[in-house]
Order: structure tokens, then C-alpha cells, then sequence
């Protein structure tokens, strides 16, 4: 057995390097003897003009039984338009076919706190100063 006095501890910046991998299948091996080793599914769902230029898009993935959404976002201009709703509803849709349990995000205080909360997701927590000077949000819509 070694002990922490015997380690040496290095930062390294490469997110998709050798070390990160294997740093990722370790917690992966661990995780597998309680849940197994589930598959995530990302996912891209885009919002296009007439010209097929993007005006918004979402980006998540599935798994653990959940979509977690990693980004929202339209063109400031589209904003209030609908594409928003309808980028979630799409998602929401894709999840259910799935067999998801529902949807979680995260939104910052000067992002669209109140938009989630209009179609459904309830706060399940918050933590300040992250960003400094606002407060980040965690919501969930579980299905019926």
C-alpha cells in the first residue's frame, strides 16, 4: 500500500489526454460494480432559418437514466420567439423514447432561470458566486 506522502501529484490541462482517459475508466470501473457500465448518448438538436443558417441549437446526453442538457442557446434577436421552447420540447420528446426519468440543466441567475421554470423544472439547488457575483441554479422536470 503507498501513502499519500508517496505520490506525487501533477496538474495536467489535456481534458482528452491519455491521462484523462484513464482517469475516466477508473471511476468508470468503480462506478460498474454498483450501476454497471451505461452507455450516454450524446445528442444535438439545431434550429435552422430558411437559409439553414443556426439560430439556436441544445446539446445534451442521455444517460444514468436522465438527459442532462449541456447548452441552450438562440440568437439574441430569436430570443422570445418560441425556437427556445421548442429546442426543450424536442429534447423532453427524444428523452421519453428513451426511457428517461426526466431532464436536468443548469442555468446561471442572468440566463433563463424563469424560462425553465415556466415549462416545468423546479430548483433542486443553487450555488453562489459561480460565476463570482451570481448564483447558478440546478433544475430538474422528472416525467410522469
Amino acid at each position: 500500500m503507498c501513502s499519500a506522502s508517496s505520490v506525487r501529484i501533477a496538474v495536467d490541462p489535456d481534458l482528452d489526454g491519455e491521462k484523462a482517459l484513464a482517469i475516466r475508466e477508473m471511476l468508470r470501473d468503480y462506478n460498474a460494480r454498483f450501476i454497471g457500465r451505461p452507455d450516454w448518448l450524446p445528442m444535438v438538436i439545431t434550429a435552422l432559418d430558411a437559409e439553414d443558417d443556426l439560430v439556436g441549437g441544445l446539446a445534451g446526453q442521455y444517460g444514468l437514466g436522465w438527459l442532462h442538457v449541456d447548452m441552450l442557446a438562440v440568437l439574441p434577436e430569436r430570443r422570445r420567439t418560441g425556437i427556445g421552447m421548442q429546442l426543450l420540447d424536442q429534447a423532453e420528446h427524444w428523452a421519453r423514447q428513451r426511457g428517461a426519468l426526466g431532464v436536468y440543466l443548469e442555468t446561471i441567475e442572468f440566463q433563463a432561470l424563469g424560462f425553465y421554470e415556466r415549462l416545468g423544472y423546479r430548483q433542486f439547488g443553487q450555488q453562489a458566486d459561480n460565476p463570482p457575483g451570481y448564483t447558478r441554479y440546478y433544475l430538474e422536470k422528472r416525467f410522469d
